[in-house]
C-alpha cells in the first residue's frame, strides 16, 4: 500500500479495478479533482499513479479483500467514502464488498442479474417486458434445433462476456456450428467461461445504448447513444454518437423500456449502460450493464450534454442524486480506427488527424510491435480512437471521415513480421 503525499478534498473514493489508459484516464482526472482519489488494483500502478493519494494491490475477484482494502485505505479517522467501479470483471466483487462495509452500491444479486445475460433474459421474459426468444444451449446440435425452432437468422453469444466478444449472427446450419465454436471458446479477461451459450432470435433495426443514473430505484435517463457497429456478421462497436437531445418516436419506448429492466433485475443504484435494438417490434433490451459505458462513451456524453457520467456515479456511490441538469447541445461520436488487415502494429501518428476541425480527441490504442488480428479472432483490435464534436450527426462525420483519412491503418504483415524473427 502507498501512503497519502499531500492534503487532498476530505472525501475519499475508492475505484475499484482500472481499465486501460487511452480508455479510463479521462476518468481518473475527473475524479482526482472532487475527492481523495484512492483505488484498489490488480497490479502496481503505472500511469494511475499520479492521480492516486493511495492504492491497494489484491485479487479484485475477492470481495473479502476489495472490503478490506477499502478499510485499510479509508484509515481510522471516519471520512466519509465511498467505493465505484467501471470495471466489468468486478461488479460483482465489488458490489459484495460494497454490502459488508454498508456504502451504498447496487446489491450483488443486481450484479449478478447483469452480468448473466441468460438470467437477464429469464427474469425480463418472466414479467412480460419485450421478451426475446433465447434457449442456453450447451452442446452445438442443442443450438442447431434452437436455432430451427426460432427460424433464421439467430444471433450466439457467451452467456456471460463483455463487449460483444463472441456474438455472431447465424443465417444457417453451417453458420450456428461455427458461431456455437466461436462462443463457446471465446473468453475476456478474468470473466467466467464455460457455461453455456445463448442462442436467441436476431433482432432488427438499429441499435443504441441508453446511459442512466439510478437513485432509490429512480431511473433518469441522461443520454441516449447510436452505437456504430462494424465485421458483420460479428458485431464489433466501432463507433459510437451521443446527442444532446433525442427526439425521436421510439424514444418514449426505449425509456419505459429500460425502467422496467431496472426494477425487474434489481438495479436501485448506480450509473447503467443498457443496449437496445430498436425492432420493427420495438424496442427489446440486448442487456443491461450496471456499470459506467465502456469505449469513451461517458467521455463524449459529457461533451454533448455536459454532464459527467463518471462524477454522477461517484456521488451516487456518497448515497447523492447528482445534478442532471445538462449543460450544453451539441453532439459528439467516438470513430475507432482498425487496420485494414491482420498485423503487427507501427508506431502511430495521430498529429493530422488531431488538427482537423471538429476533432476534440485523439488517443493511439495500439503500441507498435501490438498483434492486431481483425474480428472475430482477437477482442476489441483497434489502431486508434477519434472524437468528433459538432452541431450535429453530419458535422461530426464530416470531420470523422476526414481525420480518419489521415491516419496510416496500414500494419507489418504477420508473415514478413515471421521471417523477419
Amino acid at each position: 500500500m502507498s501512503t497519502p503525499s499531500v492534503v487532498a478534498p476530505a472525501e475519499r473514493l475508492v475505484v475499484v479495478g482500472s481499465g486501460g489508459r487511452a480508455y479510463r484516464e479521462y476518468s481518473y482526472r475527473s475524479l482526482q479533482a472532487r475527492y481523495t482519489l484512492s483505488a484498489v488494483l490488480a497490479a502496481e500502478p503505472t500511469w494511475q499513479r499520479p492521480h492516486l493519494d493511495s492504492y491497494v494491490v489484491t485479487d479484485l475477484s475477492d470481495p473479502v479483500a476489495i472490503a478490506d482494502a477499502v478499510r485499510l485505505l479509508a484509515g481510522p479517522d471516519g471520512a466519509p467514502v465511498g467505493i465505484l467501479t467501471w470495471d466489468e470483471t468486478a461488479v460483482e466483487a465489488t458490489a459484495e464488498a460494497a454490502a459488508a462495509l454498508g456504502l451504498p452500491q447496487l446489491s450483488a444479486e443486481a450484479a449478478r442479474n447483469c452480468r448473466d445475460k441468460y438470467a437477464t433474459r429469464t427474469l425480463m421474459s418472466r414479467a412480460g417486458l419485450a421478451a426475446v426468444r433465447h434457449r442456453l444451449v450447451t452442446t452445438v446440435d442443442e443450438a442447431v434445433a434452437a436455432a430451427a425452432e426460432f427460424g433464421y437468422p439467430v444471433v450466439l453469444k457467451p452467456r456471460a462476456l463483455a463487449g460483444s466478444i463472441g456474438v455472431t449472427r447465424a443465417d444457417d446450419e453451417g453458420q450456428v456450428r461455427a458461431a456455437f465454436a466461436l462462443a463457446a471458446g471465446a473468453a475476456y479477461a478474468t470473466l467466467p467461461t464455460g457455461h453455456g451459450v445463448l442462442v436467441e432470435e436476431f433482432l432488427d433495426g438499429e441499435e443504441i445504448s441508453v446511459d442512466s443514473v439510478v437513485h432509490d430505484g429512480a431511473v433518469h435517463v441522461v443520454h441516449v447513444a447510436r452505437k456504430r457497429l462494424g465485421f458483420a456478421p460479428y458485431f464489433e462497436e466501432v463507433g459510437h454518437l451521443v446527442a444532446a437531445s433525442v427526439e425521436e418516436p421510439w424514444a418514449a419506448q426505449a425509456r419505459e423500456l429500460v425502467a422496467g429492466a431496472h426494477r425487474v433485475l434489481g438495479v436501485t443504484t448506480g450509473v447503467t449502460h443498457a443496449e437496445v435494438r430498436l425492432t420493427s417490434r420495438g424496442p427489446r433490451l440486448i442487456e443491461l450493464n450496471a456499470r459506467l459505458g465502456g469505449d469513451l462513451i461517458p467521455y463524449i456524453s459529457a461533451f454533448a450534454t455536459g454532464i459527467d457520467l463518471v462524477v454522477a456515479a461517484a456521488e451516487l456511490s456518497f448515497g447523492r442524486l447528482p445534478d442532471l441538469a445538462p449543460t450544453r447541445g451539441a453532439t459528439a461520436e467516438v470513430r475507432f480506427v482498425y487496420a485494414d488487415s491482420d498485423g503487427f502494429a507501427r508506431p502511430l501518428d495521430l498529429t493530422a488527424a488531431a488538427a482537423v476541425p471538429g476533432i476534440a480527441h485523439t488517443a493511439v490504442l495500439a503500441e507498435p510491435g501490438d498483434q492486431l488480428l481483425l474480428p472475430p479472432r482477437q477482442a476489441i483490435p483497434r489502431l486508434a480512437a477519434l472524437v468528433a464534436v459538432g452541431p450535429d450527426e453530419a458535422a461530426c462525420r464530416r470531420a470523422l471521415d476526414r481525420a480518419e483519412a489521415a491516419v496510416d491503418r496500414t500494419v507489418e504483415p504477420l508473415a514478413m513480421a515471421g521471417a523477419a524473427a
